[in-house]
């Protein structure tokens, strides 16, 4: 019962997707978004949050005379650099995780604090957890910036599919807001560029099913595009509904510095990311001879450019690993390991050394 249910589920959340974006979109950003307008920016996520913080990050690189760097979970378990205190803390977790709350015991560290989540106060109340609607209370009142997006209440299967392409939408805003874009132009850029990600059909029943038996065999994605500095969602995506090797993110002219050398010993599967944008077609169409040197791979082509094309491979890949957790026939709800996993996933506090 509980194996359908799980996949039942996994298909709502998929449907739910478009108009949880949109109600990402809507709600204007607290102000301001970074304390003192803060030049210098650290990001960090873990699990499927990875990915919207590397968004953000790419993105505030593209803004004159911002910068940002990603730091991972475990570099705030031990002591930061001293120059943490005059950057700013930008904080992804979708349901304020014991992992995540690593980070959030070093924020006095920096010149202040955003936090990005699909928690609130009422939701961590009513959800019993009043520890976490407690630091929600505690971050306010210290003045952080704290940005919302759907959806608060996505554990009742291990995939997460609402909450990191909400995240992304999030760490767009977060971006724009500092780019000092004016608002309603882009608003309605964004508001175009997703339009269109529904707009067009996906492919055939038959490349789907295709491809969802080519994940569960082990696949590479490669990208033509910026794309590959923050896919690390769709790897995580593939891990969670069919519980096997994550495809790794590879750019695309990294083929032929080693991976092709290993196909032509050990023939693999390897999809194709890529978007509309003429230079990333030209280069697809220059490697496509040596890209079916092995074997033909899958061209997926997004009808928006990046930085706005991982928005359509994350449907076009929640059509896919829907497709593939069918075929494996794990129980999402009741998952292997469940509740197993404390040593780590509990681990909620920063290093101390022992006097």
């Amino acid at each position: 019962m509980s194996l359908q249910r799980g996949l039942d589920i996994l298909a709502q959340r998929i449907e739910q997707v478009p108009e949880c974006l949109r109600q990402t979109l809507a709600p204007s950003l607290p102000t301001p978004v970074f304390a003192g307008a803060a030049r210098e920016v650290i990001t960090t996520g873990i699990g499927s949050s990875e990915a919207a913080a590397k968004y953000l990050q790419a993105q505030l690189n593209r803004i004159p005379q911002q910068h940002a760097e990603f730091l991972p979970t475990c570099a705030f378990y031990g002591e930061l650099p001293a120059a943490s205190a005059r950057k700013h803390l930008v904080v992804f977790t979708q349901g304020l995780s014991p992992n995540a709350q690593i980070v959030l015991a070093r924020r006095s560290q920096f010149a202040g604090l955003t936090l990005v989540t699909s928690s609130t106060l009422e939701g961590q109340r009513q959800a019993g957890k009043t520890d976490r609607a407690q630091l929600l209370q505690d971050l306010e009142a210290e003045g952080a910036s704290i940005v919302t997006h759907p959806m608060e209440d996505e554990f009742e299967i291990l995939p997460r599919i609402i909450g990191p392409a909400c995240a992304l939408l999030a760490a767009w805003k977060v971006a724009a807001s500092v780019a000092e874009a004016q608002s309603t132009v882009a608003q309605a850029r964004i508001s175009d560029m997703l339009d269109a990600v529904w707009a067009v059909d996906l492919p055939d029943t038959e490349l789907l099913e295709r491809c969802a038996h080519e994940l569960l065999t082990g696949v590479d994605f490669y990208f033509s595009d910026c794309s590959s500095l923050y896919a690390q969602n769709l790897a995580a995506k593939v891990l969670e509904t069919v519980f096997c090797a994550p495809p790794r993110i590879r750019d695309l002219l990294d083929y032929s510095h080693g991976p092709f050398q290993a196909e032509r010993a050990q023939p693999g599967h390897r999809w194709i990311f890529t978007s509309e944008q003429p230079a990333a077609l030209d280069l697809v169409a220059r490697l496509r001879p040596l890209l079916e040197r092995v074997n033909p791979p899958v061209i997926i082509q997004s009808p928006v450019p990046e930085p706005y094309a991982i928005f359509y491979y994350e449907r076009f890949l929640n059509a896919v690993v829907l497709r593939a957790a069918k075929l494996a026939g794990y129980n999402l709800i009741d998952w292997p390991g469940k509740l197993e996993d404390g040593e780590g996933y509990a681990l909620q506090q920063p290093y101390a050394r022992e006097l």
